[in-house]
């Protein structure tokens, strides 16, 4: 109970202490004319004394949560060893869950990514005339990307017709759905199975068939048919890079 006492102490302590020392800093420092130009009396309030008052804050709400009752020094210090690295936890996951929570750009040395793309389908199926017919975008957990074709678009290799396109990969994220809205209503689907940050070295994936199909009207995807004759292939392109 001491050690639980301790954590919420060091806890209260240490915010109480920062937000008190940086507060009082901040007034102090103008008594003393230091001057707020571009900040600089806030800067050092809220990275100088702020965080010292907050270390103090945290040793009074250690030995505050740990005082009741008397025990020999070594363990009532084993005791605020474990608070301490309690609170260092509480603090780490917090930061962990706050960091993935929030959408993260991809970058690959402060460039960005796209993904390149061909649609392969067999000779005798009739594509529109006009490949913008077709929409494509990427569909994310987090966003939705309009993707554009290559010009030219289309190709014929052998008894194959292909079609190429590119988007944009913006956010991190393991959940990519790439999708060809037909103009026939049918929404043709593929799952990419790319990694939060896919590797550009992996270069061009296998041909892979249409994993769903969206119909108009139906709010949830059907398996693929005859009517879905379509392969897709990919891989990751670095700006700047061949």
């Amino acid at each position: 109970m001491s050690i639980l006492r301790a954590v919420i102490g060091g806890i209260v302590g240490l915010l109480i202490g920062y937000f008190a020392a940086a507060f009082l800093s901040s007034i102090v420092m103008g008594w003393f004319g230091v001057s707020d130009f571009e900040g600089g009396r806030g800067m050092a309030a809220v990275f100088g004394f702020g965080p010292l008052g907050g270390l103090l804050g945290l040793v009074g709400g250690l030995w505050l949560g740990l005082r009741r009752g008397t025990q020999p020094v070594g363990k009532a210090l084993g005791r605020a060893g474990i608070a301490l690295l309690a609170i260092v936890a509480l603090a780490a996951g917090g930061l962990a869950i706050y960091y993935y929570s929030i959408p993260h750009r991809l970058e690959y040395d402060q460039a960005g990514a796209s993904l390149e793309f061909e649609l392969r389908a067999p000779a005798d199926f009739v594509l529109p005339d006009d490949p913008y017919a077709i929409e494509v975008s990427l569909d994310t957990d987090l966003n939705q990307q309009p993707a554009a074709w290559l010009d030219p678009a289309l190709r014929q290799e052998g008894d194959r017709q292909v079609l190429s396109g590119t988007v944009e990969l913006y956010y991190r994220t393991s959940s990519r759905l790439l999708v060809f809205r037909f103009p026939d209503g049918r929404d043709r689907i593929f799952r990419l199975g790319l990694a939060a940050k896919p590797d550009p070295e992996d270069g061009w994936s296998d041909w892979r068939p249409v994993d769903f199909v969206g119909l108009p009207g139906q709010p949830q995807t059907a398996k693929p048919g005859p009517e879905d004759p379509f392969e897709l292939r990919h891989h990751v392109r670095v700006w700047g890079s061949e």
